[in-house]
């Protein structure tokens, strides 16, 4: 099952475009991005640079130049991933420089910033009037979900409604923060009124992974319940001492 658990004494090694993941508070999953390069990570290794949205949006070239550099990074608490081949690199490669190059806009200011996130449906084309495709909207999970969907493989299966369990306005708030309880805000990201709202969230991606390899590769996830929005990883002993004998 290809969930690698990170300690906190003894970095290992993470391949790039593995799906990492962010505690809010443990074991809640915040956030998931996938990792810019290789990189030996620790738990809660902090400023690791990722492809993610944040929002802003930061998925190449373009989109990094216009994100702080604060936004480049995050800390990183789970690891999810599989063994990707040249074909599976080569295409997440081609996704990020289309997304990068989407006609977006710029994120420099606040209301440009959150132009770019979506929380449901996941994965949003904005349209111009004559219906042509300007550019993606994304929340975290979707920004995951397309990706990994480019290259054949999907993660969750979230293409009725009922395959998501209800999430109520306590949990938005946990995922989003409290600027989440104000209607009009909730409204713009696609999640309306006063819920509950069936919604992909970070911790399922974890649940996906937590699977056989070929599994993962053939058959989505349906989340057997809210429960799956945390993903507890457990807390590894520290490697034993080697003593001389006498």
């Amino acid at each position: 099952m290809p969930i690698l658990h990170l300690r906190s004494d003894t970095a290992q090694n993470c391949g790039k475009y593995s799906i990492v993941g962010k505690y809010a508070t443990r074991p809640f999953v915040k956030h998931a991005v996938l990792l810019k390069a290789d990189t030996a990570l620790l738990f809660g290794t902090d400023n690791v640079l990722v492809w993610h949205i944040g929002p802003p949006l930061v998925a190449g070239t373009k989109t990094t130049a216009a994100a702080a550099e604060k936004n480049r990074k995050t800390t990183i608490h789970i690891v999810g991933f599989l063994n990707l081949d040249a074909d599976d690199i080569e295409g997440i490669e081609t996704w990020l420089t289309d997304v990068d190059k989407e006609d977006r806009p710029p994120g420099l200011s606040l209301t440009e910033i959150l132009a770019q996130y979506r929380v449901s449906p996941p994965i949003h084309w904005v349209r111009a009037e004559n219906d042509t495709p300007l550019y993606r909207q994304f929340s975290c999970v979707g920004f995951v979900l397309d990706c990994y969907r480019f290259i054949g493989i999907n993660l969750i299966d979230d293409s009725r409604a009922e395959n998501l369990p209800e999430v109520t306005i306590d949990m938005v708030v946990a995922a989003y923060g409290p600027v989440a309880r104000k209607e009009d805000y909730r409204e713009k990201f696609g999640i309306p009124g006063t819920g509950p709202w069936r919604i992909v969230l970070a911790g399922y991606l974890f649940h996906s992974l937590n699977r056989d390899t070929d599994v993962i590769r053939r058959i989505p996830h349906v989340p057997t319940g809210i429960a799956e929005k945390d993903f507890q990883t457990p807390d590894l002993p520290a490697p034993r001492t080697a003593t001389r004998s006498t």
